[in-house]
Parts: C-alpha cells; sequence; structure tokens
C-alpha cells in the first residue's frame, strides 16, 4: 500500500511537471499585436521593428482613415530625369501628441534583389530616418556614413508590384543621441 501511493505521487509530480514546461513553452505574449510581423514575400502590407528593444508597428487612432504605411517606387521626371526613387514609410499615429514615423528612402537608383548599406540620403544611396514628436516638437534621427545600417531587398517583382525585404540601421538626432532600429521587416505592394 505504501509503495502504490509513492508511485501515484511520482506520477502525479511527473504529470505535473510535463504541463507546466509544456505551458511555458507555448506562452504567447500579453498582447499579440505587439509582435514583429512574420518575414513573407507576398506582398502582405506588413511592416514592423524593434526601436531601442521596443516593438514598432503601423498603427492609427480608433476611427481614423489616414495611411499609417505607404510603399512607392517610381522614375522621377520633374524638374529633370532624376531617376528611380523607391520609399517605405510606417507611422504609429496610436498617440496623437507623440506620433513617430520610420522611412527608408533609396533615392536615384534601380532597386534589384541585394544588399545595400544605409547611409546617407544623397543620390545613388540610401537611408534610414526615424522621427518622433514629443510635446510638438520634432526630433529627426538619420543615418548618414559614421552611423550606417543595410537594407536587404528579397524580393522585388515588377510585374505584380511587390517588394519585400530587411533592415536595420543606427540613426543619430542633432544632439548626437542614437536610435537603433534592428529586425526590420516589410513586404509591400509599392504604388508607381
Amino acid at each position: 500500500m505504501k509503495n502504490y501511493r509513492l508511485l501515484t505521487l511520482l506520477i502525479l509530480l511527473f504529470t505535473i511537471s510535463l504541463t507546466t514546461s509544456k505551458c511555458k513553452k507555448n506562452k504567447t505574449p500579453a498582447n499579440p499585436d505587439e509582435q514583429l510581423p512574420p518575414e513573407t514575400q507576398s506582398g502582405s502590407n506588413t511592416f514592423g521593428c524593434l526601436v531601442d528593444g521596443k516593438v514598432f508597428l503601423p498603427k492609427r487612432p480608433f476611427g481614423a482613415l489616414n495611411p499609417v504605411l505607404t510603399c512607392y517606387y517610381e522614375y522621377i521626371y520633374y524638374p529633370s530625369p532624376v531617376g528611380y526613387v523607391f520609399q517605405v514609410s510606417a507611422s504609429d499615429n496610436s498617440s496623437p501628441s507623440l506620433p513617430i514615423n520610420l522611412n527608408i528612402l533609396f533615392d536615384s537608383s534601380k532597386i534589384m534583389v541585394n544588399k545595400y548599406f544605409l547611409q546617407n540620403g544623397n543620390k545613388g544611396y540610401a537611408r534610414g530616418n526615424y522621427r518622433k514628436f514629443t510635446n510638438n516638437v520634432l526630433d529627426d534621427y538619420y543615418t548618414f556614413s559614421q552611423s550606417s545600417g543595410e537594407l536587404n531587398i528579397k524580393k522585388f517583382d515588377e510585374i505584380n508590384q511587390i517588394i519585400s525585404g530587411t533592415f536595420w540601421f543606427n540613426a543619430v538626432n542633432a544632439l548626437g543621441d542614437t536610435v537603433h532600429v534592428t529586425d526590420g521587416r516589410f513586404d509591400m505592394q509599392y504604388t508607381k
């Protein structure tokens, strides 16, 4: 009888430990909307990254219709032929007093599936930009030659107008403060 109780107790403890470890493995964050979107290449119009370790996703206030996610790739003619310009931009406007915008701009260069350095905004280069408003004051952070990053275009489909990729960058504001953007990904249908 004593062995039976001991065996029952051991089986019970073993079952509890398996259940506990399984629950820990399947644990999801309290707010699943605060997860980065998966890396896809289907034109699903997704964008996300970490800004100083915190999830950044495009958001708008309830009921607002303004776009918070845009992407275009077009040939600029005016005032003279300039070249192809690519931009993907995302905004978090969920707090009207503290809007945040993040964008990647590629000026005067044809896009291909390739890796590009994010440095400055001069022609032929790509740059990353993070901007936030605090108490109605604009705080702009830019990449430049000493503070760079990388844009990796993984899919570029000109027929279906789909562009997908990953990115990271470090950007600096006028005061010398740095923001670290990591684990960035986007999968967009672009306009021409």
